[in-house]
């Protein structure tokens, strides 16, 4: 009797023992050998039991074992997979920002031009103009070639001479004027050249002869009272060229 009893309570242990309480799933196989080994046990049978017993346990370490490296295996190949893409963003980065530098280097090469090429714009004699005094714009009309054009009413007439002269100061960095005199009773224009000065203001030149241009004012005959004749040349009176309004363009 007591050894019937000893055996239900050691049925029983191995009962609570080899059955998972905690949801885990057995397959019929091992349901069978829990069957064997508690049926083993009842009889008194203590060598099968332990002998079931061992080979349900060896069989629950190999099941853990299996599906550990399983996991493993799969945690592993899912790394590898990450780092996987990792590897190709950043070599995508690498690629894009390699393709950024580039752009930036043609960027700064592209300054480089713009900022040399300013440089020369600053040293040079067109950029910044400036107002020349009296003597400069003597010195300038006096060197300056453009009077001695040929005159056509066609191809070269005023505003060609007022055109050349003027690119020819600004070349040499001087602000020049285009400056139109329009005559009461033809109601026409002529086109001359105007500086001023920083010592004695504004001052004229007619392009077409290189003489200077004083009292340009409304009422005055523009070739007796203004042009100023070189040597010993004078104008006679012209009855068209009385100045109706004097207009300055810079």
């Amino acid at each position: 009797m007591c050894f019937f009893a000893e055996n239900i309570k050691f049925t029983l242990l191995l009962f609570f023992n080899l059955v998972d309480f905690k949801g885990i799933t057995m397959s019929v196989s091992k349901i069978i050998l829990i069957v064997i080994a508690v049926v083993c046990c009842a009889v008194g049978s203590a060598g099968a039991t332990y002998y079931v017993m061992d080979y349900i346990k060896q069989t629950e370490i190999y099941d853990l074992t299996t599906y550990y490296q399983t996991r493993v295996s799969n945690l592993t190949t899912y790394f590898e997979n990450e780092i996987y893409d990792l590897q190709e963003e950043l070599n995508t980065t690498n690629t894009q920002l390699s393709d950024v530098k580039k752009e930036l280097e043609q960027i700064n090469l592209s300054l480089q031009e713009n900022v040399s090429e300013l440089e020369k714009l600053r040293s040079g004699d067109k950029y910044e103009l400036h107002d020349p005094t009296y003597n400069e714009v003597a010195s300038f009309i006096a060197s300056d070639k453009t009077d001695e054009i040929p005159y056509d009413n066609e191809t070269f007439d005023c505003q060609h001479f007022a055109q050349t002269i003027n690119d020819n100061a600004e070349n040499r960095g001087i602000r020049c004027a285009f400056v139109i005199v329009h005559f009461y009773e033809t109601n026409t224009g002529h086109m001359i050249v105007g500086f001023n000065t920083v010592d004695q203001g504004m001052v004229y030149i007619e392009p077409q002869s290189d003489e200077w241009v004083e009292n340009l004012e409304v009422g005055n005959e523009y070739w007796t009272d203004c042009v100023v004749p070189k040597g010993n040349y004078y104008y006679e009176d012209a009855p068209d060229d009385t100045i109706k309004e004097v207009l300055v363009f810079w």
